[in-house]
């Protein structure tokens, strides 16, 4: 079997894993500071933001009214700042193109904005902002815990962590990883004659990344990261072809508790979206 289409998951808390993971962290980066195209393709999802729309996104907007000086990590195109100008002022939003931020800075000049220049370190005082959150960014990131690290770092002692993202390993599925020559569906590949790129998709899809996901489920924390993703191999595009890490919200929960953290009881309404849409999402604040 093609090299590309082998599940090559490592743990980003391996040592001996350090080179790869370095080595993948700079494409990622390289990827995000030139591929503008990247940001126009997910703009769709800034319709979220509306009033009417989405339960977490809704949820969000309500944690950020009440926070006095508030962080987006991986801002891109600053959605909610577009639906809630309001925002602006005790906003910052961060992310690798300095491109998007000029761009950002014009929209919305009463905002803050700067570039990452290194994703292990953000340039600001720790317990800078009352909150602190990312929308469908942390699946892109080379070192999680790192990435988590820096949010705990960077809230308040009174402030709030906000993390959405899809959740892979606890609903045994994951995007980016390759199972066909393109992203079709396999009804699709069926249709165009594409046989044994139909069987192999549901042989991935189906069997081998469900069973890898479970037996990952058990070794947590691993903080496993996808170093072949398909963004790399297919010149295409849908959402998260470019995620890397593994998610899983058990594993998260039990590194923030870890770290003195501890998860908000939220409504039954968005557990139940979570669940439908194989979502993770979680407000954590320390432990007082």
């Amino acid at each position: 079997m093609l090299r590309k289409y082998k599940i090559d998951w490592i743990s980003s808390l391996d040592p001996n894993n350090t080179e790869k993971l370095n080595s993948l962290a700079e494409k990622m980066s390289q990827f995000y500071s030139n591929n503008l195209s990247y940001y126009s393709n997910i703009s769709e999802s800034e319709n979220y933001w509306k009033e009417d729309s989405q339960l977490i996104h809704r949820h969000l907007i309500k944690q950020a009214s009440v926070s006095s000086n508030i962080l987006e990590i991986g801002c891109g195109e600053s959605s909610i700042l577009k639906f809630n100008p309001k925002f602006s002022e005790k906003y910052t939003g961060i992310d690798f193109s300095s491109e998007i931020l000029d761009r950002n800075k014009q929209r919305f000049p009463k905002a803050n904005f700067q570039v990452i220049k290194n994703p292990g370190h953000y340039n600001f005082e720790s317990k800078s902002f009352d909150l602190v959150f990312s929308v469908f960014v942390i699946e892109h990131t080379v070192y999680p815990h790192k990435f988590l690290e820096e949010c705990m770092r960077l809230v308040s002692d009174q402030g709030k962590i906000a993390i959405l993202a899809p959740n892979y390993i606890d609903n045994k599925f994951m995007i980016s990883q390759q199972v066909a020559s393109t992203l079709k569906d396999g009804r699709k590949l069926l249709s165009e004659g594409k046989i044994i790129d139909a069987i192999r998709s549901a042989y991935y899809n189906r069997i081998l990344i469900p069973k890898t996901c479970k037996k990952l489920q058990s070794k947590i924390p691993g903080f496993y990261i996808n170093i072949n993703p398909v963004c790399f191999s297919i010149d295409e595009f849908k959402p998260d072809v470019d995620a890397v890490y593994v998610v899983s919200q058990r594993e998260i929960d039990l590194y923030m508790k870890n770290h003195g953290f501890f998860p908000e009881k939220l409504h039954a309404d968005i557990e139940a979206f979570k669940i439908k849409n194989r979502l993770f999402y979680q407000i954590y604040k320390r432990n007082q």
